[in-house]
């Protein structure tokens, strides 16, 4: 398969003025403006392959709109190299270059005239656009009189009705009804089926599982994890969670206790993969791995859990390994795994308590209290439900009995 987009050690700053010249005088009378270099981009390397959806996530700030102008050459890198292989078309900012005065009909041969397509282009296109916009009645009247949804409807139907080798989409999916939103998607896929490379960014972590096979992170500029969009999703929500609980108070409480004859050396959660993950889905598999060292043989010992909501440290559920009829036998390093076919926990932060513990002789070897947490989404193949477990059952109905 070949590349179409390369980036390697691509770095881009803007220049923070410290104060600013009104006037032509002070600009010549004046010193030379203090600046400082902020730096967007620090280093990103990326590879895109041809033909795939590939996204890119992260907090405000963290460099995607800038990385997405660079690949759309509205900015040039200071310093390393960027390589485009492809027509490019921006889905940016929704609306540049119309003119409020202008009519719709207007604005779409202007508009196509800056995304490269000439006029016999848009006007062989110009039904299905108008269509897709859904404002066939309003297109000979002038955009300033349009709502901001009408707006963004018509800017997005012209740069997605064109046919680009590389789309570029920042974050502009959420425009329009529901209805638009819908054919907004079918048009992707289409692409998608088309071979077309899409690269997005979205900070709905939903759309980028579904649609991208690939995904990087970036944080302040700087590349922090790129590969499966899953892995990628999952690495920055857990990221996500243990800044938020450390900002809320209700971060694990890291106490630790036990006679370390046998010490945990670490706990994981791991997905049907195999794969450490911070982040779960209703239903979805789930184990929790605990590494250990056993400075001596052992085998009067059990490993056992508890689960906790994160919001009150309310106990939810616990496992033993001794209950479940599993005698420990540990000498030297290894791993105890207990795993869940099917998580129940609903939509919500938790937080894990892991012990190694004496069975017949009573006593602590070591115990991690409250030290880890997760998060779980909620799975949108499942129907809703309340609280904090799910339950299944099922439900039936009696007509009442007739008085006599």
């Amino acid at each position: 398969m070949s590349i179409a987009i390369e980036c390697h050690g691509v770095w881009k700053s803007y220049r923070i003025y410290h104060q600013r010249s009104h006037t032509l005088k002070e600009k010549v009378l004046s010193r030379r403006s203090r600046y400082d270099d902020f730096w967007a981009l620090r280093g990103v390397d990326l590879e895109v392959q041809a033909g795939t959806t590939f996204g890119i996530i992260g907090a405000n700030g963290s460099g995607k709109s800038t990385l997405m102008k660079s690949l759309a050459r509205i900015l040039a890198p200071n310093r390393g190299s960027l390589t485009v292989n492809g027509t490019v078309s921006p889905l940016l900012e929704l609306g540049t270059g119309f003119h409020p005065e202008l009519t719709g009909r207007e604005n779409l041969f202007l508009g196509g005239s800056l995304l490269g397509q000439n006029r016999a282009h848009i006007q062989a296109r110009f039904d299905d656009i108008v269509d897709f916009a859904g404002i066939g009645e309003f297109i000979d009247a002038p955009v300033k009189n349009y709502s901001s949804g009408m707006y963004a409807r018509l800017a997005f139907a012209l740069a997605i009705n064109v046919d680009p080798e590389i789309l570029l989409v920042d974050e502009v999916l959420s425009v329009g009804d529901e209805s638009f939103q819908m054919r907004c998607y079918q048009r992707i896929a289409e692409l998608r089926m088309e071979g077309r490379t899409i690269v997005m960014v979205s900070h709905n972590l939903d759309t980028i599982r579904s649609m991208c096979s690939h995904a990087v992170w970036l944080e302040h500029g700087t590349v922090q994890l790129a590969g499966e969009s899953d892995a990628v999703a999952a690495g920055y929500l857990a990221e996500v969670h243990r800044d938020a609980s450390q900002h809320s108070g209700l971060a694990p409480s890291g106490s630790r206790h036990g006679t370390g004859r046998v010490e945990i050396t670490g706990v994981t959660f791991v997905d049907r993969n195999g794969v450490a993950q911070g982040a779960f889905r209703t239903n979805e598999p789930f184990t929790v791995r605990v590494q250990y060292r056993a400075k001596e043989r052992t085998d009067d010992i059990a490993c056992g859990i508890a689960v906790l909501s994160a919001q009150n440290l309310s106990y939810l559920f616990g496992h033993s390994s001794n209950a479940a009829g599993l005698d420990l036998d540990l000498d030297g390093e290894g791993a105890i795994e207990f795993t869940l076919p099917s998580l129940p926990l609903m939509q919500g932060s938790y937080v894990v308590t892991v012990a190694l513990e004496g069975v017949k002789q009573p006593g602590v070897f070591d115990m991690h209290d409250r030290r880890y947490s997760f998060l779980v989404f909620e799975n949108p193949t499942l129907s809703l439900q309340a609280g904090m477990v799910r339950v299944e059952g099922s439900w039936t109905v009696s007509p009442s009995p007739v008085a006599a």
